[in-house]
């Protein structure tokens, strides 16, 4: 059924039920009051004819004694007496009323010999003669107490039963209203943030309304978007795998132009030496480049790192290793510091990488005599004291529940322009500064290796304390 019907149904039948209900609880209720009329009706005339019999009694209104009681024991909470004389004085009141003001003849002679009938009471009035001559009128009035409670009791169950049948249809109405619309919007709603985080999904809908046909859509896009992923994904691997061989293609040669210049480099002519040497630096160069190029181009794509479980100061203290060498020849100051417990899950050879690339990067712009630290610390160690207050309240809730591994070093400041992009592919800062000049790619592959560890990265530069890397690991069981 499309929409635009069902919604005209629903209308109809919500509209309806509520006033059929109505209708039903009114015939309801009036055959309830034609009953109970009837039966008060009799009961009612019995009375009048039980205490007509003793009002009739002429010397009750002539020679009435001090104390008369009129009114059987069972009758006196609904039944009321009242006896007046000539003159529309009352003379008495099964109630104790006094009434010192007369009541006018025309309202006293108002109804007489007629049932007075009302909701909440029915009223009789008759004369009473002697002789001949009018000696006083009695009223008797029965109240209706029970057909009152009655009435209200069956008008608020009828109300009741009313507010009930609106109830169930409307929440009727909303459970259908929920399935006809909201439960299938909600499915398509999932299905979609589902498939934007490439999840894969499908929605099974069987109705052929409008929702229906928005489902069937959705389907057929995300059927023909996935194969169009597909294409995209072989097309990204076929250049992911031409840079690669490409890479490889050019090592080779290469290779065999270092091998030449090596055999030229070992005669003794200054020129040719100081050429051989040029050749042997920029093959260097081209060859670290293509090899960052492809470690690039590996991690972009779907690389499955090789995770193993290490002890946490064994791993660092094995990956801190072997710097101090390079540094020296560098007339550079190195230390290392390492407080960290616990074990961590990472890929030994990609740390390797990561500690390799820092400490090129740092040795790169670090001036003869200055420092470089390297350490790395756990949450709750105190970091050292060549990391400066500033740094250390920015670390506080960088390296929560994990370590941190920090690589400083005592050069110019890195602005804020350049730090937001040093970590992009081959991009460089100021390369007059540099010793040597880099590939670009060094931070883009620690970030990437970082990244693949589940942790993160962030690099803080000043004019006084130089420039701090610093890259979080979680502990094993902290995921």
């Amino acid at each position: 059924m499309k929409i635009k019907n069902w919604l005209i149904f629903s209308y109809i039948t919500v509209m309806l039920i509520p006033i059929l209900t109505a209708v039903i609880l009114f015939f309801w209720m009036e055959s309830y009051n034609k009953q109970t009329e009837i039966n008060d009706y009799v009961t009612n005339m019995r009375k009048f004819e039980k205490y007509d019999e003793v009002l009739n009694d002429e010397n009750i209104f002539i020679h009435p004694p001090k104390e008369l009681n009129l009114i059987d024991e069972k009758d006196k909470s609904n039944t009321k007496i009242e006896l007046y004389d000539k003159n529309g004085i009352l003379v008495y009141s099964s109630n104790n009323e006094t009434m010192s003001i007369p009541i006018s003849t025309e309202q006293l002679y108002k109804e007489l010999y007629e049932i007075k009938h009302g909701f909440r009471a029915d009223t009789f009035k008759k004369p009473i003669f002697s002789k001949g001559d009018l000696i006083g009128i009695y009223k008797i009035t029965i109240m209706r107490t029970k057909i009152v409670k009655g009435v209200n009791y069956i008008t608020l169950k009828a109300f009741a039963i009313f507010i009930t049948v609106f109830f169930i249809v409307l929440i009727s109405m909303i459970k259908l209203m929920d399935k006809k619309f909201n439960n299938p919007i909600l499915l398509l709603i999932t299905a979609m943030q589902d498939f934007a985080r490439g999840k894969e999904t499908s929605i099974k809908y069987k109705s052929q309304d409008e929702i229906g046909e928005l489902i069937k859509h959705f389907n057929n896009m995300k059927n023909e978007l996935e194969q169009k992923n597909v294409q995209i994904e072989k097309e990204q691997k076929s250049k992911e795998y031409m840079i690669a061989a490409i890479s490889h293609d050019l090592k080779t040669p290469l290779t065999a132009i270092r091998a030449y210049a090596e055999l030229i480099n070992s005669k003794d002519e200054e020129n040719s030496i100081r050429h051989v040497w040029s050749i042997l630096n920029k093959c260097d160069y081209m060859t670290n480049m293509l090899e960052d190029l492809l470690m690039y181009t590996v991690l972009s794509s779907n690389y499955t790192m090789n995770f193993v479980n290490v002890d946490g100061e064994e791993f660092f203290q094995m990956l801190f290793s072997g710097y101090d060498e390079v540094c020296f020849k560098n007339n550079i100051r190195f230390e290392t510091e390492i407080n960290v417990n616990g074990s961590f899950n990472v890929d030994v050879k990609q740390m390797i990488r990561v500690i390799d690339n820092l400490m090129s990067n740092a040795i790169r712009y670090t001036e003869e005599g200055k420092w470089i630290h390297m350490g790395v610390f756990c949450h709750e160690a105190n970091l050292p004291n060549w990391i400066c207050q500033d740094e250390q309240q920015k670390l506080k809730e960088f390296r929560k529940e994990g370590a941190v591994i920090l690589v400083k070093n005592e050069g110019e400041e890195i602005s804020k322009e350049h730090i937001e992009r040093i970590m992009e592919p081959f991009y460089k800062v100021d390369n007059s500064r540099n010793k040597k000049v880099g590939t670009g790619l060094g931070l883009s592959i620690v970030k990437l290796i970082i990244d693949n560890h589940h942790g993160k990265m962030t690099i803080l530069s000043s004019k006084e304390t130089g420039t701090l890397i610093a890259c979080f690991l979680k502990n094993e069981g902290m995921d």
